[in-house]
């Protein structure tokens, strides 16, 4: 059984769940295939300018898509664009984007709204976020996983539907397989340490996927999934670089940005995916069983009501 037809009901349990996100993960993660083509796409990625994100907005570009990559780190989304019309020869612009500030990401919609001159995107990847390492809040005053991993996409994609910048195109979003520590996604955790940071980060990729969920659910035009791309050797959690032999041991279990990119490619460009879906580089597509947190769809729309009001000072 490939990776496009196998589907796993994972563990709740929360040792064995993170254990299968590990296990031969180097192994297991799927490649992309080079085809379909995307070429004459319009694909839109936040944080594309480094590590997963410009892997992904990378693999767009070869198979034909002209990106955008909406970032806030000017030097490095610049550096980022030249690299990928080099390898490419596709276009590729940049949007200055920062998700944990709302009028940030109205701004941002737009120069995307430039860019895009009247088209409609055909792709949006959700891949940007943090892990903070203190507590910290947002511009509006949320805490800061919160703000940028989940409020920030919404109002973002939300925003690009009123706009008519995505009418009938595919969503992906990226989580965390992490989430299954947590059953709860709110602006106002509060935390001391690097372990509550975990935890906010946690909580934020339980809301991607409740966002996801109730996004495709709202809207049926689009194609929306959300996505955990492995173990990836980013540097999210604060990680200092590793060398040598250890640096050697990190590679037999976690995947460069590169092999994580993959799945991500996959569900961005692959036909006929579930809508709704939960795709993960191990397990395949995954099937949540009732008490899996990810599967609370109350929850899920009660954070989608909770982000409009939220955001309701920043109309499209």
């Amino acid at each position: 059984m490939d990776f496009a037809t196998r589907t796993t009901t994972p563990s709740t349990k929360v040792p064995i769940r993170l254990a299968s996100c590990i296990w031969r993960q180097v192994a297991k993660t799927p490649v992309c295939p080079e085809t379909p083509r995307l070429d004459g796409k319009l694909a839109l990625v936040t944080g594309g300018n480094a590590g997963l994100g410009l892997e992904i907005a990378r693999g767009l570009a070869e198979r034909g898509a002209e990106v955008v990559i909406a970032a806030r780190n000017e030097r490095t989304s610049a550096e980022a664009c030249e690299r990928i019309q080099s390898e490419t020869r596709k276009p590729a612009s940049y949007a200055p984007l920062d998700l944990s500030n709302l009028e940030s990401v109205m701004r941002s919609l737009d120069r995307v709204g430039e860019i895009a001159a009247g088209r409609s995107f055909d792709l949006v990847v959700a891949n940007a976020g943090v892990w903070p390492q203190q507590y910290e809040k947002s511009a509006q005053g949320h805490e800061m996983a919160f703000a940028v991993n989940t409020l920030g996409h919404f109002v973002l994609i939300t925003r690009m539907l009123a706009r008519g910048l995505l009418k009938a195109g595919r969503v992906v979003v990226l989580t965390g397989d992490i989430y299954i520590r947590s059953s709860e996604c709110t602006r106002d955790f509060t935390y001391e340490g690097r372990s509550g940071g975990s935890m906010a980060y946690c909580r934020s990729k339980l809301g991607n996927i409740w966002f996801t969920r109730e996004l495709q659910r709202r809207h049926a035009e689009l194609e929306v999934v959300t996505v955990h791309p492995g173990v990836v050797a980013t540097g999210l959690g604060g990680q200092a670089p590793l060398t040598g032999f250890r640096a050697k041991m990190r590679d037999l279990f976690i995947l460069n940005p590169e092999a994580g990119a993959q799945t991500p490619l996959f569900c961005a460009t692959q036909p006929n995916l579930e809508r709704g879906g939960y795709y993960h580089n191990t397990l395949g597509r995954i099937t949540l069983s009732p008490e899996d947190p990810a599967a609370n769809d109350p929850k899920a729309r009660e954070l989608w009501e909770r982000m409009e009001a939220l955001s309701q000072d920043f109309p499209q």
